[in-house]
């Protein structure tokens, strides 16, 4: 088994996915087979239960796609469960400090290493030597989304068994009583890159605005990148086709 979001960072190389918000797993059939290498499910904002989350995973995975999901809690029976659903790397929201990031770090993997339990899950499906190996290719991804995550992004990024940092901006830009793109919330932004990039590990933000947005924050050093949504595109190509027929 390889991780392949895993081994493009590591090469130095971008990792660019998207998001599912529809609840669909025909929708992530959909974006895996236009070419998205991997997609997150969202469980945090989205109508999504476990049953169906396995559903989309196995969509995804149909399609030669890596499935991965964002988690709705700290709980780390909750990580749990979307492991042996089969996620290969899990999205953990408001994350603040490196304790809270230590802790659930360790709730996706296995002893010695970690406190995961083994149960018997599809996870167990994906590969004979799953136990023995899963734990070399999960991604922890914190999200930080206030500016005490800000401050100990670089803290955060050293933890051991920590993968890669990804921001949460709206959410952020609330904490700071800004709107996005305010210099204040632009600078935040760039002290959690640099914090990361400090402690030599990738980081990452979700962007919504076109492939010229996309250049400019790879550009910048942010690697793993969601490139919009299920939800989003149905939105905006909607709007466009919508658009053009009223003129």
């Amino acid at each position: 088994m390889k991780n392949p979001i895993r081994q493009a960072l590591q090469a130095g190389q971008p990792a660019i996915g998207a998001w599912l918000n529809l609840a669909s797993p025909l929708a992530a059939e959909v974006m895996a087979s236009a070419g998205y290498p991997w997609l997150v499910v969202d469980a945090e904002h989205s109508p999504f239960d476990l049953g169906l989350i396995a559903h989309t995973f196995r969509a995804i995975e149909s399609r030669g796609a890596i499935p991965l999901a964002r988690a709705w809690d700290h709980d780390p029976v909750t990580l749990a469960r979307l492991l042996d659903a089969g996620a290969w790397g899990i999205v953990i929201p408001h994350i603040s400090t490196p304790e809270q990031a230590h802790t659930l770090a360790q709730a996706m993997r296995y002893p010695p290493r970690g406190t995961r339990s083994a149960g018997t899950g599809r996870c167990v499906t994906l590969s004979s030597d799953y136990r023995k190996v899963f734990d070399d290719l999960v991604l922890c991804i914190p999200q930080i989304e206030d500016l005490e995550g800000v401050a100990n992004a670089e803290a955060i990024a050293r933890v051991e068994g920590v993968d890669i940092g990804f921001l949460g901006p709206s959410d952020l830009a609330l904490s700071m009583g800004l709107e996005a793109g305010h210099p204040d919330h632009e600078a935040a932004l760039q002290r959690f890159r640099a914090g990361f990039a400090r402690a030599g590990k990738p980081c990452g933000i979700p962007l919504s605005g076109g492939a010229a947005v996309v250049r400019e924050r790879l550009a910048q050093g942010f690697h793993f990148i969601t490139a919009g949504s299920d939800f989003r595109l149905l939105e905006l190509g909607a709007r466009k086709l919508l658009s053009e027929i009223h003129g």
